[in-house]
């Protein structure tokens, strides 16, 4: 499986001719994602959507041009610097759509002066490639179909350790563990998957890690449990990616997610030992009570 963006252009009738080359340059020299420094070739064309046959009811004309394509391999990065470099006649009337493989939502570009600025979801590009993160690495939400790799991410939290590690049958049979994922996702559950591109997995993008939020009570508390109103992080980093910043990307947009949806603290529990206690005290957290002699620790983040 290759790929896949799905793009759509909306521009003035004006601009034909641009829109023209650009397709042009789709087909024949555009830069290609995941084939090597340097690579171009085709990535596919933009064909028009508008027309004699797009007549309004009353029948007039749309008044844009509007053009679509789904383009294989294509470098989004170096497409969207393309499209601003390119002589629009009608600048303030270009606007840009893009939804990549993984996404659920277009992003929308829009110029403003000379410069393309992304305008949807609310100009953050980093909500899809975190900034800061490993260039192969962006993320998505997560679906109810994700449940068994939330699984997975929860026996690889459990397996942290260089010891030796626990069966997953094992872990997810203790109801200590499995109630982290258990019925994903029921109200109030928020979670987060990383996706890495890589060659050996055929270029199509292969989930490497998640990270989620959960509510608990007192009488069915997390290992990190404060109370009712505070949800729990849980966190899993395919082994091989740990170290490479995706733990990270995952935590900063997992937590901005949080506080843009009114939750005020976070918490989370982890092994006194585990290298992770460095990633959390960055990203903010404090540890909540004293939790002497104690094998894991408590932390607190607040968001507001």
């Amino acid at each position: 499986m290759s790929h896949v963006a799905n793009i759509m252009l909306s521009v003035d009738p004006d601009d034909r001719p641009t829109v023209e080359s650009l397709s042009r340059w789709l087909q024949t020299s555009a830069p290609l994602r995941g084939h090597g420094p340097g690579a171009t070739g085709r990535v596919g064309p933009l064909g028009g959507t508008t027309g004699e046959d797009t007549r309004r009811g009353d029948g007039g004309f749309p008044e844009r041009d509007v053009y679509a394509g789904a383009l294989d391999h294509a470098d989004l990065d170096e497409l969207i610097a393309h499209v601003e470099r390119l002589a629009w006649r009608q600048p303030e009337f270009v606007h840009l759509f893009v939804t990549d493989q993984e996404q659920s939502s277009f992003r929308v570009w829009r110029f403003h002066g000379p410069k393309l600025r992304q305008i949807s979801p609310e100009g953050r590009e980093e909500e899809v490639r975190p900034a800061g993160g490993p260039p192969d690495i962006h993320t998505r939400f997560a679906l109810a179909g994700d449940v068994e790799l939330l699984r997975d991410m929860v026996v690889a939290a459990v397996n942290w350790g260089p010891g030796p590690a626990a069966p997953r049958e094992a872990v997810l049979s203790d109801p200590r563990n499995a109630h982290y994922v258990d019925g994903w996702p029921r109200p109030g559950d928020l979670g987060l998957v990383a996706l890495a591109t890589r060659e050996v997995d055929r270029w199509e993008p292969a989930p490497v890690g998640a990270a989620w939020l959960r509510h608990f009570t007192e009488d069915d508390p997390g290992y990190g449990f404060v109370g009712d109103d505070v949800p729990e992080l849980s966190i899993g980093v395919d082994a091989a990616q740990r170290g490479r910043g995706t733990g990270t990307a995952l935590i900063r947009r997992l937590l901005r997610t949080a506080r843009e949806a009114g939750i005020e603290r976070v918490s989370l529990s982890v092994g006194r030992d585990n290298p992770a206690v460095g990633l959390y005290t960055r990203e903010g957290f404090r540890l909540h009570g004293r939790d002497e002699g104690e094998d894991s620790l408590t932390m607190v983040v607040h968001l507001r």
